[in-house]
């Protein structure tokens, strides 16, 4: 394999128990390992107690212990390269959002409303925020606009963020008022679903201004919290994360647990031992190929298989000298064995959510043998830290070979794939995941014409005045939410620029020591 002068990289870990996280991480708010009752204490014989005032109530800290997927970088929930089910967990528990779901977080915003006039000359819209009066981080620092202002900076201008269309559509951001906890948002176009922005605020204070550390801050912690509860240890040797309970939330529904570790597992039979011995009373994991019989055997346990949202799949790059044309890229298509290589990336073949695909062609190919015969190899870029897709990807080179397509693996991280590899033409194709948020500033962002010098959203580097103006009617609201997710995936289909393997399926287990909303895990809420 060959790197591509990756940034500096620190190993990370991935995902958590997300059947006990509401939207609001109010499951786990809610919900405690369930200790039994206390022991019976009686007075020795003669001796009673005349008042129990002068008695304290002995002091216990209720803990949970769940097992999670090893982190894979770093913890920052907006970046391509850090998000897993395991970041996304810690960031609904420890960063507070204005919306969730689309619905206002009370707790954080008091109001927010499009004012009826834009309150800039320039701007197309102004959304205003009223931040509560109380809502703070961890260090006591206030929560304010500063905070909605880092967010923008970071996700307008860092290569390889998540979803930036949203926020490249605003064009100021004004804190009025006194304390900062007054708002406005000013866009430049029209954005119909702007409740899907400013999910996941990070602590501005404790981060650069001007957000040019937008890629790194969180690579090693979160610094501050604002949510239920805070991130205090991430031990990465012993392969365990340590949330406390907030004492600083102010909000309705305070933690009732008191210490939540996330243990980084990936062997089954060791998962079905702590369950079944109660060191473990949760479990949010990657299958393997027996995983779903082993945990389904353990007396007590509750298990369901789930679909996150997430995708892995194969973009194809449009600046690529070798795939700038429709004839190159789906001749690559054609090729692409999609049932083999979701099982090589999955490392099963049960269980699996393998993506809608074309049969594979056995014509022999004609376009891409001449191509690189003039040029070079096809080069395929991944994370290696992302075991899965850099499984998929030596494989799909192989694939390629066994045709007759010279083909090489290029290792690299996310940032500098959608800084450097992808915008200079130095890669051809990477394997990556698309995370499927299903909100119409994401699904915009996957059709907008990227920036020259760097890839967010849009990684394939697709630009053309029928695909601009078909992101332009779905952030603007033309075409209705419902519509806009098959939209998106005709038009990616049409041009040939993503070729999706398999949905993200996991497994969670939970034992009788945990209390939730029904004896049954399917049954409980997602």
């Amino acid at each position: 394999m060959k790197p591509l002068n990756p940034a500096p990289r620190t190993p990370s870990t991935r995902m958590v128990c997300a059947a006990l996280l509401s939207a609001m991480g109010l499951a786990i708010a809610s919900c405690a390992a369930n200790p039994g009752p206390p022991p019976l204490v009686t007075d020795p014989p003669g001796e009673r107690a005349t008042t129990t005032a002068a008695t304290p109530a002995p002091t216990t800290r209720t803990t949970l212990e769940v097992g999670v997927d090893p982190l894979r970088n770093g913890l920052n929930p907006h970046l391509a390269s850090d998000e897993t089910e395991t970041v996304r967990a810690i960031a609904d528990l420890v960063l507070p959002s204005a919306f969730i779901n689309g619905v206002r977080n009370a707790d954080l915003v008091t109001a927010a409303a499009v004012l009826p006039v834009p309150s800039s000359p320039a701007a197309a819209m102004t959304v205003r925020y009223v931040l509560e009066d109380e809502a703070q981080w961890s260090d006591g620092t206030p929560i304010t606009g500063r905070d909605f202002a880092y967010l923008w900076r970071g996700m307008a201008s860092t290569p390889g963020v998540i979803d930036p269309a949203g926020y490249r559509a605003i064009s100021d951001i004004r804190v009025i008022g006194a304390g900062g906890k007054v708002v406005d948002v000013d866009f430049s176009a029209p954005v119909a679903d702007w409740r899907a922005l400013f999910t996941h605020l990070l602590p501005s204070h404790l981060l650069s201004a001007d957000a040019s550390d937008f890629a790194v801050g969180l690579r090693t912690t979160i610094p501050a919290s604002a949510g239920r509860f805070m991130l205090v240890d991430v031990d990465r040797g012993r392969r365990v994360i340590i949330l406390n309970r907030n004492d600083r939330f102010w909000g309705a529904h305070p933690a009732d647990v008191d210490i939540l570790t996330l243990n980084a597992v990936n062997n089954t039979t060791q998962v079905a031992g702590q369950l079944r011995g109660g060191q473990l009373v949760f479990a949010d994991l990657t299958p393997a190929e027996t995983t779903g019989t082993v945990f389904g055997l353990v007396p007590g346990v509750s298990t369901e298989f789930v679909d996150a949202p997430r995708t892995l799949g194969i973009t194809l790059s449009t600046t690529s000298p070798l795939l700038e044309t429709m004839a190159a890229r789906e001749e690559v298509r054609s090729l692409i064995d999609v049932p083999l290589l979701a099982s090589v990336a999955a490392g099963r073949s049960t269980d699996l959510n393998v993506a809608p695909h074309r049969p594979v062609s056995e014509a022999a190919p004609t376009v891409l043998p001449e191509l690189i015969r003039t040029n070079r190899p096809l080069r395929v870029g991944v994370d290696p830290a992302d075991a899965q897709a850099a499984a998929a990807a030596r494989s799909l080179v192989d694939l390629l070979s066994s045709r007759g397509i010279a083909a090489d693996v290029v290792t690299t991280d996310m940032r500098s794939m959608a800084a450097q590899g992808l915008p200079t033409g130095e890669l051809d194709m990477t394997v990556n995941w698309m995370v499927q948020r299903g909100s119409t500033p994401a699904l915009a962002g996957r059709l907008y014409c990227p920036p020259a010098t760097y890839r967010a959203g849009n990684l394939s580097g697709l630009c053309t005045p029928e695909t601009e103006e078909r992101a332009d009617a779905i952030l603007f609201g033309e075409i209705p939410a419902e519509l806009a997710a098959d939209e998106v995936a005709a038009t990616l289909d049409a041009y040939a620029v993503w070729v999706p393997l398999m949905g993200e399926r996991r497994i969670r287990a939970a034992t009788d020591g945990i209390v939730g909303a029904d004896s049954v895990l399917q049954a409980w809420p997602s």
